[in-house]
C-alpha cells in the first residue's frame, strides 16, 4: 500500500479514534456494552457451528462427507453475500460518498483513488468473513484435531476468498452504474437483496432444517443424504478454498493448484475491476447526480390518505407526518425494509407452527400450551423492539444536516416527537397485533391467553414507540448517511437494550394473572375479590409501566434535543 493510498484511508481511520477519544463516558459505556454483546453473539455463532460440525463428523460412514458438504454450503453463501455486498458498498464508496467531491478536486492519480477505495469497499464488506466464517473455520479445526498447518493453510486461502466477490463487486457496480443513476443502483440493490433475504429465511424455515440432524426422521439414510447434495461449481473461490482447508485439516495431498487459483484470481478480478471503472467512472459518477423521482410522493390518494391519518393531530405536527411519510416512501432503501418486516411475522408464525405439539395432551396439554403462547409474549416483545429500532429509533437522526430548519421553526420540542411516534405507530400495532393473534391461535391457548397478548401487544407498542424515539433524541447521528448505520449504532444498542427489560417487566408482572387463572382453573374454583384483584392490578401496572415509558423518555429527549447545538451543514 503506497503512502497517497494510505493518506486517502488515513481520515477514515482516525474519524473512528476520534470518535472514541472525543465520546463522552455514557457513549464510551454504550460502545463498551455493543463491543460485549458482539463477543457474546460471537460465542454464540462459535457454540452453535462446533455442535453442528461434530455431530456431523460424528455420522458413521457419511461423517467427513457430510462436513465438507456443510462447508460448502456456508462458503457459497458467504460469498454470494460477498458479492452482493460488495456491489451495494462499491456504489456508495465509489460514487455516492459524501467526500467525493473534495477527493476528485485533489490531484490524486487515478490508480491511488480507485486502489484507496477498492480497500475501503474491501474492509466494509469484509467484516462479515471474519464475524461468520471465523467461528466456522475453528469449529472445523476443534472437530477434526488441526494442527499448525491449519491456520496457515487460512492465513492463504482467505486473502484470495474475500478479493475476488470485492473486486466482482467493484466491477460490477461500475457497470451498472453506466447505464442506471448510482442511487437508484444502490435502492435497487438493497431491495433485490431484501426481497432474496426474506426468500431464503421463509424457504429454510418451511424446509425445516433441524430435521437434517434426525436421521430418523427420514424414511431411510440416503434419502437423509440426499438433503446435503449441493452442487458446487469447479472454478470458483468457495469450491477452492474447500479442497485447501479440507486437505490442511485430514493431511491429505495438498492442493497446490486450487490455492494458486486462490492467491493469482483475487489480484486478477481486481485488475479488471481497475481497468473497467477506469474506464467508465467519469460517466457513471456524472449519472449519479441524477434525482430520483417523485410519482408515489405526489400521488392524490397518498394526500388524502395522510389528511384522514393526521386529523388528530396539530397542522405542525401533521405538516411533520405529512413530510416524513412522503420522504419514506420516496426512498426504497426505507420501504424496502417493510418486506423484511413481513418476513420476520411469517417466520415467526410459520416456526410456531412447525412446533411438535402432539406430546402436549392429556390434562395438563392446554396448560402447555398456554404456557408456551405466554412465553411467545417475549418473542412478540423482541421483533416489535426490532422493528421500532429501524423505524422508530431513527426518526430523530433522518432529519440530518436539515434539523437546523426544524430547530428554528415555531415547533416545540415534544411536540416533534410525538411527531416522530405517530407515522410508525399504527405499523407497529399491527405488527404487534398480528403475531399477538396468530401465535396463541397456531399454538391452541385459550381465550384469556388471547385476550392478555392482544393486550400486551398494544401496551408495549406504545411504551416501545416512546421509548425508540426519546432515546434515538438523546443520541441522534445528524450525519448518518442512511438509517441502517444509525440502526446499527451504540446508541441503538443502547435502545434494544432497554426495550428488552421493558419487555421482560410486562411479562414478568403478567405471570401474575396468567398464573392465577391457570390455579383457579386447575381447582376448579370460582374467583373471590382477591384473585381479581391478583388480575387486574398486575394489568393496570403494565398500562402504567408502558405509559411512562412512552411519556418520561420523549420528555426527556425533547430536553436533550433542544439543548444540543445546530449540526454543521
Amino acid at each position: 500500500m503506497g503512502p497517497s493510498v494510505r493518506a486517502l484511508l488515513a481520515p477514515r481511520w482516525m474519524g473512528q479514534k476520534n470518535r472514541w477519544l472525543r465520546a463522552s463516558r455514557a457513549e464510551r459505556i454504550t460502545l463498551v456494552l455493543f463491543g460485549v454483546f458482539g463477543l457474546v453473539f460471537w460465542a454464540f455463532l462459535f457454540v452453535l457451528f462446533a455442535w453442528l460440525v461434530d455431530t456431523a463428523y460424528t455420522v458413521e460412514v457419511f461423517g467427513p462427507i457430510l462436513t465438507r458438504r456443510l462447508l460448502e454450503m456456508l462458503l457459497i453463501g458467504l460469498f454470494t453475500l460477498l458479492c452482493f455486498s460488495n456491489t451495494v458498498t462499491a456504489v456508495s464508496t465509489f460514487y455516492l460518498s459524501d467526500d467525493l467531491e473534495l477527493v476528485l478536486s485533489l490531484p490524486v492519480r487515478p490508480e491511488t483513488f480507485f486502489f484507496a477505495r477498492y480497500i475501503d469497499t474491501l474492509i466494509q464488506s469484509s467484516w462479515m468473513m471474519a464475524f461468520f466464517g471465523l467461528p466456522v473455520f475453528v469449529a472445523y479445526g476443534l472437530a477434526y484435531g488441526a494442527d499448525w498447518t491449519y491456520p496457515l493453510a487460512l492465513l492463504a486461502v482467505i486473502p484470495g476468498y474475500v478479493m475476488v466477490p470485492t473486486g466482482l463487486g467493484v466491477g460490477l457496480a461500475s457497470l451498472l452504474v453506466r447505464g442506471i443513476p448510482a442511487n437508484r443502483v444502490r435502492e435497487g440493490m438493497v431491495f433485490v437483496g431484501i426481497l432474496a433475504m426474506v426468500t431464503v429465511a421463509v424457504l429454510l424455515r418451511l424446509l425445516r432444517p433441524e430435521r437434517l440432524m434426525d436421521a430418523e426422521s427420514f424414511d431411510n439414510l440416503a434419502a437423509w443424504f440426499a438433503e446435503f447434495q449441493v452442487p458446487v461449481p469447479a472454478f470458483l473461490p468457495p469450491r477452492w478454498t474447500v479442497d485447501v482447508v479440507e486437505a490442511s485439516l485430514r493431511g491429505t495431498p495438498f492442493p497446490w493448484v486450487e490455492l494458486a487459483l486462490l492467491m493469482t484470481g483475487g489480484v486478477a478480478v481486481t485488475a479488471v475491476s481497475r481497468w473497467l471503472t477506469r474506464a467508465v467512472y467519469d460517466e457513471g459518477r456524472a449519472r449519479a447526480q441524477a434525482a430520483r423521482t417523485a410519482r408515489l410522493a405526489k400521488a392524490g390518494w397518498l394526500d388524502r390518505v395522510l389528511a384522514f391519518w393526521t386529523r388528530p393531530l396539530s397542522p405542525i405536527a401533521r405538516a411533520i407526518v405529512t413530510k416524513d411519510v412522503k420522504i419514506f416512501v420516496r426512498d426504497p432503501s426505507q420501504w424496502s425494509q417493510v418486506v423484511l418486516v413481513g418476513a420476520i411475522v411469517v417466520i415467526a408464525v410459520a416456526s410456531a407452527a412447525a412446533m411438535p405439539m402432539d406430546f402436549m395432551r392429556g390434562p395438563f396439554g392446554i396448560y402447555m400450551r398456554e404456557g408456551l403462547a405466554f412465553g411467545s409474549l417475549a418473542l412478540i416483545g423482541f421483533i416489535m423492539s426490532s422493528v421500532a429500532a429501524r423505524f422508530q429509533f431513527t426518526a430523530v437522526s433522518l432529519e440530518g444536516r436539515a434539523f437546523w430548519v426544524v430547530r428554528t421553526g415555531p415547533v416545540q420540542a415534544r411536540e416533534l416527537l410525538w411527531a416522530k411516534v405517530w407515522p410508525s405507530l399504527v405499523p407497529m400495532l399491527i405488527v404487534g397485533e398480528v403475531l399477538a393473534v396468530a401465535l396463541p391461535t397456531v399454538l391452541g391457548a385459550g381465550g384469556f391467553v388471547l385476550g392478555l397478548s392482544i393486550f400486551s401487544a398494544a401496551a408495549l407498542a406504545m411504551g416501545i414507540s416512546g421509548l425508540a424515539v426519546g432515546i434515538g433524541a438523546m443520541y441522534p447521528d445528524f450525519k448518518a448517511d442512511n438509517a441502517s448505520r444509525v440502526a446499527a449504532s451504540p446508541s441503538a444498542m443502547l435502545f434494544m437494550v432497554s426495550g428488552l427489560v421493558l419487555v421482560f417487566l410486562v411479562v414478568g408482572l403478567e405471570l401474575i394473572p396468567i398464573g392465577t387463572v391457570m390455579y383457579l382453573r386447575y381447582q376448579e374454583l370460582s374467583p373471590t375479590p382477591l384473585h381479581w384483584l391478583g388480575i387486574i392490578a398486575p394489568l393496570l401496572a403494565v398500562g402504567g409501566l408502558c405509559a411512562a415509558a412512552a411519556v418520561l423518555p420523549i420528555r426527556r429527549g425533547a430536553e436533550a434535543l433542544w439543548d444540543r447545538e445546530l449540526p454543521n451543514s
